[in-house]
């Protein structure tokens, strides 16, 4: 019974919370965030990070990727590619040298110093999707160009700390030729099946 309640309070609060957002001029999913941090462990405690809460969060995130891809116009992507990848790696160097600095700056070893960087350059596609939607500029240059930009980010950024978990030897060692392998494989896999 209790995942009820709490499917009922995350439906209640984040419509109220997206709606609020939207009244005060910003995307919704910036209220849907707060309230969940509200909500969540990290203040109220209401909403505990259980199975239920990760599973139903896996599922609304591959329907919102779903509807962005649905949504998306190729063709617009296709034209801002150049640009897509350029914004794609400045928005890898910027944060890796802010975050790498950062952790230089307050004395942690390189190979953490490392680490923050990398992790700061990721970004969230899914948030990315809802915030262009709810702007209704998914399908414009500047919408193609941010989601572009942000999934080869993503892209990227998943090599890159494959290879420094490699060389570093941190944690599960990782096969970096399996893992560039099963991208590439993926990606053409995906690009045959969209010409089909």
């Amino acid at each position: 019974m209790d995942f009820i309640l709490y499917l009922l309070l995350i439906l209640l609060a984040t419509k109220i919370a997206g709606d609020l957002s939207v009244r005060l001029g910003q995307p919704s999913v910036l209220g849907k965030l707060i309230i969940g941090i509200i909500l969540g462990p990290a203040v109220l405690g209401w909403i505990e990070n259980n199975d239920f809460i990760h599973y139903f969060s896996e599922i609304g995130v591959l329907l919102l990727m779903f509807l962005a891809g649905l949504e998306t116009d190729l063709d617009q992507l296709k034209k801002n590619w150049k640009a897509a990848f350029a914004v794609a790696i400045i928005g890898i160097i910027l944060p890796f040298i802010g975050g790498f600095g950062i952790g230089e700056l307050f004395g942690l070893n390189t190979t953490y110093s490392l680490f923050i960087g990398l992790l700061l350059c990721a970004t969230s596609v899914s948030i990315t999707v809802q915030v262009l939607k709810d702007m209704n500029k998914l399908n414009s240059p500047e919408g193609s160009t941010i989601l572009g930009a942000a999934v080869v980010d993503d892209v990227l950024v998943v090599v890159l700390l494959a290879v420094m978990t490699s060389f570093l030897g941190t944690g599960d060692e990782v096969s970096l030729g399996l893992l560039i392998g099963k991208k590439v494989i993926f990606f053409i896999g995906v690009l045959l099946a969209g010409a089909f």
